[in-house]
């Protein structure tokens, strides 16, 4: 059994990171998702590092069955089929102050 958690700049995923008895896995989404973080920071005004960097919170731990890897492996994929480009695209063109 593993614990996954996900990292968001406000409601856009990030990163994320599992872990089990054996030692965690971390792993960032691909640049696209990174790019709509940017994207969205700029049109929100949170462009001074203490801004950006408050927009930074993790979700909730989830548990999974699986090793570290497996799960962050099979949540990576889901988040990245979940996040396709026009998705993130419309995220990050509004103005998120929430």
């Amino acid at each position: 059994m593993a614990t996954i958690k996900i990292m968001y700049w406000k409601a856009i995923p990030y990163a994320l990171r599992a872990f089990d008895d054996e030692g965690r896995c971390s792993k960032q989404l691909p640049e696209p998702f990174e790019a709509a973080v940017d994207r969205a920071a700029m049109a929100s005004g949170m462009t001074e590092q203490d801004d950006y960097q408050s927009g930074f919170h993790w979700g909730q731990m989830e548990e999974r069955p699986g090793t570290a890897e497996a799960v962050a492996s099979e949540v990576y994929d889901e988040l990245v089929a979940e996040y396709p480009a026009n998705r993130l695209a419309s995220m990050s063109s509004r103005r998120r102050n929430t």
